[in-house]
């Protein structure tokens, strides 16, 4: 659409409301700050929209169709527990709206409540939710750059950053995940990544998020352990100039400051993305990536045999990973310490109330850095999501779960549970 052919269309635009009566929903209405709804796969969903204090003149005429250039779409997701609030609220934790003020229109939408009553992305069902969100936005006619479309998210919010920069890297211009995790490997298109991680991170080790750290910078082209000081404050970045994949950075950006979103972030965000060029998003690895070079095979395998409870919905997809062995004993709010393998499928192998068969799942050890040593005793963790439950966090009481102890002998060598695996539901342990 042209410059004058949108003028023309937001000038006449009162005349049609006038001569048409507007529906009970505001989906009809010219669109303007503050919470929307909207339905996605049936559910009613909410969204806090926050547009630029100049989109509009007199509600009427914008500089856009005054022939201004289209503002980035920054779309962010909150963390487990959290909701919009955190974001645009009077006490809010996040102070991104305040940084990037008029200069993007800036998205923040609602996770749904999961079984325990609290608000949780879902890496299942949430990226259909955010395809929705997208077309919602066209739909009602939303003016932004489709080039410049970013996401951030805190925690569980940054969980499912990952997963959208992975699935969706054909839409997605670049993604700022914040104390969060890259549970999946097989990514599409191109995107520009910049994590930020503490140390000292209770709930999130910062040894598994340098997996995905790894991952995005084998993925875009990069070298593992050849970085350059950013220019962004206090991070690193394994890009470098003059390369045929340098709209495509991975930045590693390193802090003390706990699971907190930290002081700097929003700045370091908002400098991140609006450094970077504008492309045509593109189904394409970048240059000298893909998954192929981000994904070694296989360590080894893991065998077992699982029993499932009368009262259990289907099973869908396992995860298996590994925690400290005294988490048997002495459970707390934390992601696990090494992912061995986060997707693999459970649909039919058992009914409720049966026992399987012999399970064997492919797994992987990570490679930077040595979090482990061999021999080592560890709790393997199987966790069994089921239809109506939720991803990466199980939803409690829905979802099933257990732990036994292991023992590491070797990298290379099958992992073999001869106990049987009884499974139960989910106990919440965060919130």
């Amino acid at each position: 659409m042209t410059p004058a052919s949108r003028y023309l269309l937001l000038l006449v635009w009162p005349f049609i409301l006038g001569g048409c009566p507007l529906s009970d929903s505001d989906d009809d209405q010219v669109l303007q700050s503050g919470l929307q709804q909207m339905q996605s796969n049936g559910v009613m969903r909410e969204y806090y929209l926050q547009l630029p204090s100049d989109y509009y003149f007199d509600d009427v005429l914008s500089p856009i169709a005054l022939g201004d250039p289209r503002p980035p779409l920054l779309i962010a997701f909150h963390g487990y527990t959290g909701s919009l609030d955190n974001f645009v609220g009077p006490n809010r934790f996040y102070d991104l709206i305040d940084r990037v003020g008029d200069e993007a229109i800036m998205v923040f939408p609602n996770a749904l409540f999961d079984g325990n009553g609290d608000r949780n992305w879902n890496t299942s069902s949430d990226p259909g939710f955010f395809l929705d969100l997208l077309a919602e936005l066209d739909r009602r006619g939303l003016d932004y750059n489709p080039n410049k479309i970013f996401i951030t998210g805190h925690s569980n919010g940054a969980g499912l950053v990952h997963q959208l920069a992975c699935s969706f890297g054909d839409i997605i211009r670049a993604a700022a995940p914040v104390a969060g995790n890259l549970i999946n490997n097989d990514c599409v298109g191109s995107v520009a990544i910049m994590m930020t991680q503490g140390n000292n991170d209770p709930l999130v080790d910062i040894s598994l998020v340098h997996q995905a750290e790894q991952y995005w910078a084998l993925y875009n082209g990069w070298d593992v352990g050849l970085t350059t000081p950013s220019a962004i404050t206090p991070c690193i970045d394994y890009s470098m100039p003059g390369e045929l994949n340098s709209d495509y950075p991975v930045l590693w950006c390193e802090h003390s400051q706990f699971h907190d979103w930290p002081d700097f972030a929003s700045d370091a965000i908002w400098q991140f993305f609006s450094s970077l060029r504008e492309v045509e998003p593109t189904p394409d690895f970048p240059d000298g990536g893909g998954n192929a070079r981000a994904t070694p095979p296989s360590d080894t395998t893991v065998t077992f045999r699982v029993q499932l409870p009368d009262t259990i919905n289907r099973p869908l997809t396992g995860a298996v990973t590994l925690r400290p062995l005294d988490f048997i004993n002495n459970p707390t709010c934390s992601i696990p310490t090494m992912f061995l393998n986060t997707n693999f499928s459970l649909d039919g192998v058992a009914a409720p109330g049966q026992v399987s068969g012999e399970i064997t799942v492919p797994i992987s050890y990570p490679l930077i850095p040595i979090i482990y040593s061999v021999p080592s005793d560890w709790a393997f963790s199987l966790t069994i999501y089921v239809e109506g439950g939720s991803r990466p966090i199980p939803a409690p009481g829905v979802d099933h779960d257990a732990l036994v102890p292991v023992t590491i002998t070797d990298k290379f060598a099958p992992l073999v549970i001869d106990d049987l695996i009884a499974v139960v539901p989910v106990v919440p342990l965060c919130g």
